[in-house]
């Protein structure tokens, strides 16, 4: 459910607009452009309960973490341009805390990064003129196509924000630009702690350009000044691909290239590439997929995504947030569809070094996804790694259940 509400970025927008503007607002004009704007502000609430489990073969107790999320979003309409995003969350704990947070002090369980505390996760002015192009200042959750360089780790309880300013411009239907500058990263593991924040100078750019229906093209580059956080300091340039056939066969495929070198305070001369391919295969209710990811190393360093939402790659256990310095192949199989109303995922992965020979360890993946409703919605998923030659296995299991008003 959404109402209008009064809000104080409102009052901001209005003090920037008589600023910029080189003929004075008039009392009548601002009281009308005010009326609009409260009428298409709103307001809306989101709780997110999630259970997690997780069994590890090691000297940690388990870990049981139960978590309730409740956010308040807040969006104003626009006055001459200028509107305003007010987001705020909650991490509460429902009954078991027996868990490593990162920050809580509980280390002799396993971790779930899901600290409790209440956070700003947004909080933003925003311009938007009539040539397509919009400015933001401000908190602000930042995805860049599939959030394998940058991404808000939505999975998370606590989601990865950045302070600072995007420039975005849609210089037609097919084609967009953004440029960004940011100056902290707001992590997962806040709001408080020694991690919660990661100060640097962080200039993103990307471009998108929708050839036609069944192709689309993107280039990148990031270039990550960390203060505290040296070993992650790097340049990355690179390009992506995602094409499907017009007709026949339902084939779609994914390929990304990319390079990444030192930058700035780096303690380590290198450079590292970076590949992904995938082809996709959907059946009468049935897609397949097969895919490779390759996160070159040399034993000394390898290619990292420090700013990634990196749940979504390289296995639901979460065993690659770093990437090792002998690199990572992540060799996947997977198949999703839908079981009466139930959506279900199962995908098995194979990691293995990219220097060297060695077999880190294998990987099963399962989920399952319901929605009673548009405002109640529930997950179930399982993650199994076998080790060999990284880590120890390690089992996790996830039930989540989404309530949107």
């Amino acid at each position: 459910m959404k109402t209008t509400v009064a809000v104080l970025p409102l009052a901001i927008s209005l003090a920037l607009i008589a600023a910029a503007t080189s003929t004075p607002l008039q009392a009548a004009d601002i009281s009308e452009q005010l009326n609009q704007a409260l009428q298409q502000s709103s307001v809306s609430a989101h709780f997110r309960y999630r259970l997690e489990y997780v069994d590890q073969d090691n000297v940690l107790e388990d870990a049981i973490a139960s978590t309730l999320r409740s956010r308040i979003t807040i969006n104003t309409g626009k006055v001459s341009g200028f509107s305003a995003l007010l987001q705020v969350d909650n991490v509460s704990l429902l009954g078991n805390d027996n868990y490593h947070s990162t920050v809580n002090g509980k280390t002799r369980f396993s971790v779930v990064a899901d600290p409790k505390g209440s956070d700003i996760n947004q909080a933003l002015l925003r311009y938007q003129n009539d040539n397509g192009s919009t400015f933001s200042a401000g908190r602000q959750l930042v995805n860049h196509a599939n959030q394998r360089f940058l991404g808000g780790v939505a999975w998370r309880q606590n989601e990865q924000t950045l302070d600072g300013y995007r420039l975005q411009h849609n210089f037609s239907t097919s084609l967009n630009t953004e440029l960004g500058h940011f100056y902290n990263v707001n992590r997962v593991f806040g709001p408080k702690g020694p991690a919660a924040d990661q100060r640097g100078n962080f200039n993103t750019a990307l471009v998108q350009w929708q050839l036609n229906p069944a192709h689309q093209l993107a280039a990148f580059g990031y270039d990550f000044d960390f203060n505290d956080w040296a070993v992650r300091s790097s340049r990355t340039v690179g390009i992506d691909y995602q094409g499907k056939l017009a007709t026949g066969p339902k084939l779609s495929w994914h390929l990304a290239l990319a390079k990444q070198d030192d930058a700035h305070n780096a303690p380590l001369s290198f450079s590292h590439h970076y590949h992904r391919l995938s082809l996709s295969w959907a059946l009468d209710g049935v897609t397949l997929q097969a895919g490779q990811e390759r996160l070159a190393g040399d034993g000394q360093s390898a290619f990292q995504t420090p700013l990634a939402t990196l749940h979504a790659f390289s296995g639901f256990a979460d065993m690659f947030l770093n990437t090792p310095n002998g690199g990572l192949r992540d060799n996947w199989l997977q198949a999703s569809g839908k079981v009466n109303k139930v959506a279900v995922t199962l995908a098995y992965h194979r990691f293995d070094s990219d220097a060297g020979n060695s077999n880190y360890g294998n990987e099963w993946n399962a989920s399952a996804s319901y929605a009673l409703n548009k405002q109640l919605s529930g997950l179930l998923k399982l993650a199994h790694y076998n080790a060999n030659a990284l880590a120890v296995d390690t089992s996790k299991v996830w039930l989540v259940l989404n309530y949107q008003l």
